[in-house]
């Protein structure tokens, strides 16, 4: 299992700097960061209020 650390903006898309937390293989770590930015996110609030959330992201793999 990979292990990215980002941040999910209050608009809910997730920011530039995607970090690799645990690396599987270097491939497989790119792809990842390729698939989380395409994600949406219902974003963090605070007092009802979209904000900026760092998040923790899991990632497993089956390869074919």
């Amino acid at each position: 299992m990979g292990g990215l650390r980002s941040r999910v903006q209050a608009d809910g898309t997730v920011g530039d700097n995607v970090q690799i937390t645990k690396s599987l293989d270097p491939e497989l770590d790119e792809q990842a960061i390729v698939a989380v930015r395409q994600w949406r996110f219902k974003p963090g609030t605070k007092d009802d209020k979209a904000v900026d959330v760092e998040v923790q992201i899991e990632m497993s793999f089956t390869l074919k």
